[in-house]
């Protein structure tokens, strides 16, 4: 089962058309004439641009629209990756540590185990939102909870120009309070927590709600990845094989906090849920589209070594439902959205609609219908450590649907109020509340709360946060 998302950077990629492109800007070089403006660049800024000039021109998605420029006058190899950026692209993106990117692409990263999510407070004052907590890491052991609401860091009073900064430290102190519904009131106790290197669990909560002769599976998973080792493939796994003894009726996955992560991963959560005659029939999950340089490479080769190129039926142009053991054979499911449900949540979701009834609860997803690779240097030995996340292909599910780069718009609009979070699983969780109504067409008895006017202004996702994951290549 570890097979199904293959972890690949640009070194398993042929270069179509690398090389005919640095022969032509070397050719070009030597007949330039001297430029008394061209910045003198140092021998590692001249490296990493060339570089970044290469891989675009190479598997870049919009290759054929990048403009000409000179990877010799810019001083700043960030800088000139998103000027070469096409302007409908939002979510490529450079870093300066493979490394660190690599581990946090299998779940690993320096984290305390809180996600928050940061807004403005009666306009000029940050509070921050504790969203969800990952089990077993500091933040847990701590007692933070689904819904902390975090006003200080470090004693001091948190704004746009100080909290990213604060907040992203390797210890703090984070001073709490709680809202009355007119409010905010210090809890007058910090908590001290450590980051660690933290692998972590995507199933964050996962149950079976009894409800009115239903067996719900509920289960919020925050992120498509299978681990370091394949073990939060397992993790995935033990929750289906649970559902699946349980024998539940009906589905709710919840991908509110969801930024995305593998698309093959994505595919076989598809034929978890798909009807078992579509997992069966290995039908299609999503089709792929390149540049038109490597949808003809790709038509052409041999990647299951038949001895026949493998045409438009190749896996790289094609993902389809693979086996589950544990399929559910639904015949609708039920997803919980934000804005920050994105990229192979998107697939999953949209890769669903020719086989059951999707129902989308919340808000407008993200909206990526969008892969993408990861290119390192591939020079060996390496030159430096540097990485790229372009944007290489779009996928449509097998209905030809693709058109949602504005994001997909719910079904039953039901906003998200991050003050008046409730825990997972609990009934008076409007958006949990709201699909168990349209499983049964009964709403939850909710215990008297009075949500109260506020103005709190939840900040936008930050793309740089954005998860992304290597589609397979091979």
């Amino acid at each position: 089962m570890n097979s199904i998302v293959t972890y690949m950077n640009i070194k398993g990629i042929p270069f179509l058309l690398l090389i005919a492109f640095t022969i032509s800007f070397s050719s070009c070089e030597k007949e330039n004439p001297i430029d008394p403006n061209k910045p003198v660049l140092s021998e590692e800024v001249l490296l990493l641009n060339n570089w970044i000039w290469e891989g675009m021109n190479d598997i870049y998605l919009w290759a054929d629209q990048l403009p000409n420029l000179d990877p010799e006058y810019q001083e700043d190899p960030e800088k000139y990756f998103y000027d070469l950026r096409y302007s409908g692209d939002k979510d490529s993106w450079i870093v300066d540590d493979y490394d660190a990117l690599r581990a946090r692409f299998n779940g690993v990263s320096l984290s305390t185990g809180m996600s928050a999510h940061p807004g403005l407070i009666d306009s000029t004052r940050i509070i921050s939102i504790v969203e969800y907590v990952t089990p077993d890491s500091p933040a847990s052991e701590a007692g933070v909870e689904r819904g902390d609401i975090i006003i200080s860091i470090d004693g001091q009073s948190l704004n746009a120009s100080n909290y990213y900064t604060l907040y992203r430290q390797p210890t703090a102190s984070f001073g709490f309070a709680d809202w009355d519904g007119s409010q905010l009131i210090p809890s007058g106790e910090d908590i001290t927590l450590s980051a660690i290197e933290l692998n972590k669990n995507p199933v964050v909560h996962h149950e079976v709600i009894d409800y009115l002769g239903k067996k719900i599976g509920y289960i919020v998973y925050t992120q498509f990845t299978t681990g370091k080792t394949g073990e939060w493939l397992e993790e995935l796994n033990r929750v289906f094989a649970e559902f699946k003894s349980t024998a539940v009726t009906d589905i709710v996955v919840d991908l509110r906090y969801n930024p995305g992560g593998s698309l093959d991963l994505s595919a076989y959560f598809a034929s978890t849920l798909v009807p078992e005659t579509a997992m069966n029939n290995e039908d299609v999950f999503v089709n792929l589209v390149w540049n038109d340089a490597y949808n003809e490479f790709w038509k052409s080769y041999d990647a299951d070594e038949d001895g026949q190129a493998d045409g438009e039926n190749s896996s790289q142009l094609v993902i389809r439902l693979p086996t589950s053991e544990f399929n559910l054979n639904m015949s609708s499911a039920y997803f919980l959205t934000t804005n920050g449900t994105a990229s192979a949540c998107e697939s999953l979701m949209t890769g669903l609609y020719p086989y059951l009834d999707v129902i989308q609860i919340g808000t407008t997803s993200y909206g990526k219908p969008y892969g993408s690779v990861t290119i390192d240097d591939w020079a060996e030995p390496k030159r430096h450590n540097w990485a790229m996340q372009p944007l290489v292909l779009k996928y449509a599910n097998a209905d030809g649907f693709t058109d949602f780069v504005n994001g997909i718009d719910p079904d039953s609009l039901v906003e998200e109020r991050l003050l008046y979070l409730e825990p997972f699983g609990s009934l008076n969780d409007p958006l949990l509340a709201k699909a168990l109504q349209l499983i049964t067409d009964v709403y939850p008895e909710k215990k008297s709360l009075k949500v109260f006017e506020d103005n709190f202004s939840p900040m936008p996702v930050r793309p740089e946060n954005m998860v992304e994951r290597n589609i397979k290549l091979f």
